[in-house]
């Protein structure tokens, strides 16, 4: 009874330490992480280590066969040992048990045509489609989410309040950060998935993990012949009913002394409880006893409608006020023009990170897991909507209304824990054509105002905005697209608005840029050259 005691508490000071080591990366608004050691942390889940492992084959990527070593030997360690939405959930079902003393699980059938259907439609598509269902089912993607989304420019409101108070007392330790936040459209989605997770935590344990999750699916399969099992002796057993009331999993039937161990999460509370330690971790092939006299399943379908249906309004209700954070310090002068006099365009691509070689394929392999995003130092990197497509929902795209790509920088790169982003050092990404700049003539002030600027040749990189003479003094831009990188300095700060006389037209597949005369390459750091 000691050692599975002490067991619990080793299981549960690992998880605590493991999902603020996750939520670091996501959550970390200084930089203090170096972004190599941020994707190190990441690689630790099994999809992204999979992921990175087939597009980069490394040692260091082989982590999810270890986990599958761990879960043929001791069952799915990992979905309470190394799982940060699992952890999550543990976390949501302690509070539920807090708030109420009487709590208590119960067995229920295993939902096998849900579980193995998602399985399977995960794997089958994959080679087809690449991630587009995995960006939607991989916890560590829908715990980055939640993170990016919602807690992370939560988290920059509060430290901008904070900073803005000790600045009063000339105590300068801490500073504003302009916050950047995603669509209303992203923030809302994944306000809804992350409570209606939370709901059934709350009210069902690890539905989620032994229902939805193919990760979990998969290593349940492979816990089927796992060497250490959770076993109920049938000599021992009082049928107290206090291991099933306890189960997360409801994978524990008393009446059967039967355990559904593709289920079991090896949570060990079952073995806590047991009053005369009749529930043993312990050597057993295969499981001894068949599930018997099944429960009627339409019941659970029905009570599985009703939970999704209040998650549904809860997560209506639940529209974060960190919408109406605070505004940006800087203050950009713009010069809105009447649109119907303006010169239209539409992008037809817009641009995908630096080292995703193409916008297909990056969305063939991107989970949408946002560390990128949170990463960014110019949060030129946000959630996409349509931008890609359907094919590329919630994935990340440069969206230069928010920033651009700084000329030197490669977190992104460093950080990506799939493979969507390929490693670069800076002589390569110095010479990737992320897309290419148009110029509307139409719509620049200098045309429309006779309003001196050159906002935009101040602040590319290579120089390939440059000013010609136009009339009357003034300059106006000329582009020189073969050594455009497509960073997008020059649209994010043009001052028209609604449409920009300036705007980077994406490449589908990434390009190599001309290298600009050395004596014209500038690296600007302020947000607008004025």
């Amino acid at each position: 009874m000691k050692f599975y005691r002490a067991l619990k508490k080793f299981r549960v000071l690992f998880a605590l330490l493991t999902i603020v080591l996750i939520s670091s990366i996501f959550l970390d608004i200084y930089s203090f992480i170096p972004a190599v050691t941020a994707k190190y942390i990441a690689v630790t889940q099994f999809i992204p280590s999979y992921l990175s492992f087939i597009h980069t084959p490394s040692p260091v990527y082989l982590l999810f066969i270890l986990i599958i070593l761990i879960t043929v030997f001791s069952g799915r360690i990992y979905c309470s040992f190394l799982c940060p939405l699992g952890i999550y959930q543990d976390i949501i079902s302690r509070i539920s048990s807090i708030l109420n003393t009487k709590k208590k699980y119960g067995y229920s059938a295993e939902n096998k045509v849900l579980r193995y259907l998602i399985l399977c439609l995960t794997l089958l598509s994959f080679p087809f489609v690449g991630t587009i269902l995995i960006l939607w089912l991989d916890p560590f993607s829908l715990y980055g989410k939640f993170l990016s989304s919602i807690v992370t420019p939560g988290l920059l409101w509060i430290n901008n309040i904070i900073a803005s108070l000790l600045m009063k007392f000339n105590i300068y330790s801490m500073y504003s950060i302009d916050i950047k936040y995603a669509n209303i459209i992203v923030i809302i989605t994944a306000a809804l998935i992350i409570f209606l997770i939370s709901l059934t935590a709350f009210l069902k344990g690890r539905l989620y993990c032994n229902s939805i999750c193919p990760a979990g699916t998969l290593l349940g399969l492979i816990s089927k012949v796992s060497f250490l099992k959770i076993t109920i002796s049938n000599d021992g057993c009082i049928h107290c009913r206090l291991c099933e009331s306890i189960c997360k999993s409801s994978c524990i039937k008393h009446k059967d002394n039967y355990v559904d161990f593709s289920r079991c999460v090896s949570c060990f509370n079952c073995v806590q409880v047991c009053p005369n330690s009749s529930i043993k971790f312990r050597k057993q092939y295969f499981t001894t006893k068949a599930e018997s006299n099944r429960e009627n399943q339409s019941a659970a379908y029905n009570k599985a409608g009703k939970i999704e249906r209040k998650s549904f309004i809860t997560g209506l209700l639940f529209i974060p006020s960190i919408l109406f954070g605070q505004k940006s310090d800087k203050e950009q002068i713009l010069y809105v023009q009447d649109i119907s006099k303006q010169k239209q365009y539409k992008k037809k691509i817009f641009t995908s990170p630096p080292g995703s070689i193409s916008i297909d394929d990056f969305n063939k392999n991107c989970t949408a897991c946002y560390l990128c995003v949170t990463r960014c130092p110019s949060s030129v990197l946000q959630p996409a909507v349509l931008q890609y497509g359907l094919s590329g929902i919630m994935q990340p795209f440069l969206d230069f209304n928010t920033g651009y790509c700084n000329y030197d920088c490669t977190i992104c790169s460093e950080v990506c824990p799939t493979g969507a982003i390929k490693r670069l050092d800076k002589s390569e990404k110095h010479l990737i054509q992320l897309g290419k700049s148009y110029f509307v003539k139409e719509n620049c002030i200098t045309y429309t105002n006779g309003t001196a600027c050159g906002a935009c040749s101040e602040h590319c990189p290579t120089k390939a905005v440059d000013m010609v003479p136009f009339k009357k003094g003034l300059v106006i831009p000329e582009i020189n697209q073969a050594i455009c990188i497509g960073c997008g300095a020059c649209e994010n700060v043009c001052p028209v608005r609604p449409l920009r006389a300036i705007y980077v037209e994406g490449n589908r597949v990434h390009e190599k840029a001309e290298l600009p005369k050395e004596e014209d390459v500038i690296i600007k750091k302020d947000d607008f050259p004025f």
